[in-house]
């Protein structure tokens, strides 16, 4: 077993084809889901995109319009938005500042290639 601090785990600020420009990660990978701590700023646009991995985005501060497959929805603080394997889905910050945790199984590699440069 193991404990964590966000103020601990390292943020990932720059821009990479697993994060768009205007958000910052941080990433706490366990044998078979992982947990990723975006913060999304003014403006964010996050295109349409898709993966294995099938996701949980919790709003923890702000709102957030979701667009999954043909649906979109704006949620708030306590909010949950499901996401699939393999659906295309897209995001965009509609506040100052909006905090969302993503749980994602399985892993996704792309993210873990990523952590691996930092």
């Amino acid at each position: 077993m193991a404990f964590y601090s966000w103020k601990e785990i390292v943020r990932d600020l720059n821009a990479n084809p697993s994060l768009p420009a205007g958000m910052s990660r941080q990433s706490i990978v366990g044998d078979r889901v992982m947990l990723c701590m975006h913060e999304a700023f003014p403006n964010l646009k996050c295109a349409p995109h898709q993966h294995e991995a099938e996701q949980f985005s919790i709003v923890l501060k702000g709102r957030m319009r979701f667009v999954i497959g043909e649906e979109a929805r704006v949620l708030g603080p306590g909010e949950v938005a499901h996401i699939p394997a393999n659906v295309p889905h897209s995001i965009e910050s509609l506040e100052d500042y909006v905090q969302v945790l993503d749980v994602f199984a399985p892993l996704r590699p792309d993210i873990i290639a990523r952590l691996k440069e930092l």
